[in-house]
């Protein structure tokens, strides 16, 4: 099969205005583009394959959004056999983007890397899937906050102090925070189904929220239950961009919306739920995630646990196996 396939030259018009102030119309063929043909294992045809496949279809939009960004890095070896890629060449994709654009974006880059090559075993253009396992690089992970800081945040414009406290009592993602209705919150619980997965929650609001909430509604402007200080609709993006400068401004370090997810899910971690019940109310799929999210707040509450069961054995009992031991 030739590499390369010439398309349909395209006639090309130049005006020019002689001596005499008449325009003379010239008519001129395009040279032939030359444009590179893909063979039918090529890594640029599994990529047209796989976004027009029903798996693609029943991906959120979000995450379409997000694969189709990353595919394009994957795109850099759209000539090459599906069969030819190998996992010492996604890794150095995966480094170079880290290097330019970020940890965060090289983990990106493995996701949809992964989701791709993994569709391609399945549908067995592949044996192995070469993105298997490949580690995200160290600080791929968007920072948790802390108590004191979501604290001391609370200082900030109300506009941004509402981001906040929705976030923390719900542990929405940003997407979902800024979806969210006044239609959605009954007194008592709000229900929402998931922008990024498509699950339904059904979730309890404590007292603390349901407080917040009954007062925002009496001043509401907008149908969301969020709005900027104009009034209108937030965007994710925009408060993606407007918290970090927010939070510089009173000393703060400038951390995202999603750090507020993790610090939510630690917390219902602090407080001695399971990993099922926090996944209840954040709508992860995976545990994983969730033990991801909670590692340190449940190593914290265990190692208090465990210490506090050996400072419960009776004084006599240490004194005995401390003399025996002599």
């Amino acid at each position: 099969m030739p590499p390369f396939v010439r398309s349909i030259p395209k006639r090309r018009t130049v005006k020019k205005r002689l001596a005499d102030g008449t325009i003379k119309v010239y008519h001129y063929d395009r040279k032939p583009k030359l444009e590179p043909r893909m063979s039918s294992d090529s890594v640029g045809v599994l990529t047209i394959e796989f976004r027009n496949s029903p798996d693609w279809r029943k991906l959120s939009e979000a995450t379409r959004r997000t694969y189709s960004v990353y595919l394009k890095d994957v795109e850099l070896f759209q000539e090459k056999p599906v069969a030819g890629i190998t996992r010492r060449a996604l890794l150095s994709v995966r480094d170079a983007i880290a290097a330019t654009r970020g940890h965060g974006a090289s983990t990106g880059f493995i996701r949809a890397a992964s989701a791709l090559f993994s569709w391609a075993v399945e549908r067995e253009w592949i044996e192995h899937n070469p993105a298997y396992k490949i580690k995200s690089l160290p600080g791929g992970h968007l920072t948790a906050w802390t108590m004191d800081q979501a604290e001391a945040a609370m200082s900030l414009p109300e506009p941004y102090r509402r981001v906040i406290v929705l976030a923390l009592y719900t542990g929405q993602r940003r997407g979902d925070l800024v979806r969210m209705r006044w239609s959605d919150y009954d007194g008592k619980m709000i229900r929402l189904v998931q922008q990024k997965t498509g699950e339904k929650l059904a979730l309890t609001a404590p007292a603390e929220l349901r407080f917040e909430l009954d007062a925002w509604r009496k001043t509401a402007t907008t149908d969301t239950i969020l709005a900027t200080g104009r009034g209108a609709p937030w965007r994710p993006q925009h408060i993606s961009h407007m918290l970090p400068k927010a939070l510089r401004a009173i000393g703060l370090p400038p951390l995202g919306v999603h750090g507020l997810r993790k610090l939510a899910a630690a917390r219902l971690a602090d407080s001695g739920c399971s990993a099922h019940e926090i996944a209840a109310v954040t709508g992860h799929r995976s545990l994983s995630m969730v033990q991801l999210y909670t590692k340190s707040a449940d190593q914290e509450r265990l190692a208090a646990s465990a210490v506090a069961r050996l400072e419960s054995q009776p004084n006599g009992n240490r004194e005995t196996k401390a003399k025996s031991s002599k």
